[in-house]
């Protein structure tokens, strides 16, 4: 589950935004991509987007989203971990991950 508790409140109606703010900002999930390489002997041809993600950093045995993401052809799906989708898709595909 992703509820996280975070209070040092109560607050008042003034101070709720910067709390609020500060809260999505400690627990915000981290950017990511797959990126494909296509390779014409040792050079690199050409790269692309292969996926675009969000990994949430599930704790290892929770319950919590892992990593969700989408590919720029509109298929989603989710891993354990942003190196978990690259572990998976590298078995097909020339994958680098890359942080965003």
């Amino acid at each position: 589950m992703l509820e996280r508790r975070f209070s040092l409140g109560p607050w008042g109606e003034d101070e709720l935004p910067a709390v609020l703010e500060n809260l999505a900002g400690a627990y915000q999930p981290k950017k990511f991509a797959l990126c494909e390489v296509d390779r014409d002997g040792d050079k690199v041809a050409d790269a692309r987007i292969y996926l675009w993600g969000l990994d949430f950093s599930r704790a290892p045995g929770g319950d919590g989203p892992g990593a969700v993401f989408v590919s720029p052809h509109g298929w989603t799906g989710n891993s354990d971990s942003a190196e978990g989708a690259l572990e998976c898709f590298s078995l097909i595909r020339d994958l680098r991950l890359v942080w965003l």
